[in-house]
């Protein structure tokens, strides 16, 4: 089955807007059979419709994917409801809104889906991000009201990084957990605040695999290196207070990143629920934490 170019618009007016948008685009990756392949600048929008609620912060992003216009939509569906979206009424706060601006070249005009979506053209803070990623720039930019200053782009926000997945090698095999979306797509959006807290709490490249047992990380030789851990978790928790970070994107699984499941500690592959040592201390200073492992795309 052939790929299709696919644009969505996404936005967001509750709670850490930056951790419902980047949330949606990775979870967007980890779709079967689709890639994110650009990402917009972010802009602050005013809301639209019912105007008594925060100002939206809004992106765009393309994809290429192989499936067929309803199942994305339904993807995209569940994708919203795993990130707390609530459709209220019309018009309303959200977490996160997920819309299917074009699908190639394919029109459909059906009472729940329609594509090309029906007012995008009326929406300069779906036009402007837009502009950002698409390939054929000039209708795009003819159609925007450059005198409206209701879409305002957004200063780089700091985000702390997991310094593995930009292509360090301070994984414990002294390899990277490369992951092109931060890398690439990412990187010139935000300033990265970059953290491997292993490394900096004194272990070595390359080191023993090691997991966490309740309060304690133990690595494959039965060394308890704990004390390793808790050090380089209080260090990457001081870069983030420091720069006054709100959402980080940690390696998923680690025994200092993990976040929400890790290894159980028996080096069986073993999955439980849980947090790394790192991911506790961020949590409990309010910091949210998106996770990201090696690849996804």
């Amino acid at each position: 089955m052939r790929w299709t170019r696919v644009y969505l618009s996404m936005g967001s007016n509750i709670g850490n807007k930056y951790y419902y948008l980047l949330g949606g685009i990775f979870a967007i990756s980890q779709l079967k059979k689709t890639k994110v392949t650009a990402v917009s600048k972010f802009y602050s929008t005013d809301p639209v419709g019912y105007l008594d609620q925060d100002e939206f912060l809004n992106c765009t992003i393309e994809i290429k994917t192989q499936l067929l216009p309803y199942e994305l939509l339904r993807e995209l569906q569940r994708i919203e409801l795993k990130l707390k979206r609530v459709r209220k009424f019309r018009w309303g706060p959200r977490t996160l809104d997920i819309d299917i601006i074009s699908y190639g070249n394919f029109k459909l005009n059906n009472k729940d889906l329609v594509i090309p979506h029906p007012r995008y053209k009326e929406r300069n803070f779906v036009l402007i991000p837009l502009l950002d990623v698409i390939r054929d720039k000039s209708y795009i930019s003819s159609i925007i009201d450059y005198s409206d200053k209701s879409v305002r782009v957004q200063k780089k926000e700091k985000l702390l990084i997991s310094s593995c997945l930009v292509g360090k090698k301070t994984s414990y095999k002294g390899t990277a957990n490369y992951n092109y979306i931060v890398a690439e797509l990412l990187k010139d959006r935000f300033e990265f605040i970059e953290t491997c807290p292993e490394v900096e709490g004194g272990l070595s490249i390359p080191r023993l695999p090691a997991e966490r047992n309740a309060n304690k990380v133990i690595n494959n030789e039965g060394i308890d290196v704990t004390d390793e851990f808790e050090a380089g978790a209080e260090k990457a928790l001081e870069k983030a207070l420091k720069n006054n970070i709100k959402l980080a994107l940690l390696k998923g699984k680690s025994p200092s990143c993990g976040i929400d499941t890790i290894y159980d500690g028996t080096f069986n592959h073993n999955i439980i629920p849980g947090n790394g040592i790192t991911a506790d201390k961020l949590l409990l200073k309010g910091i949210d934490i998106i996770e990201v492992n090696k690849d996804e795309q």
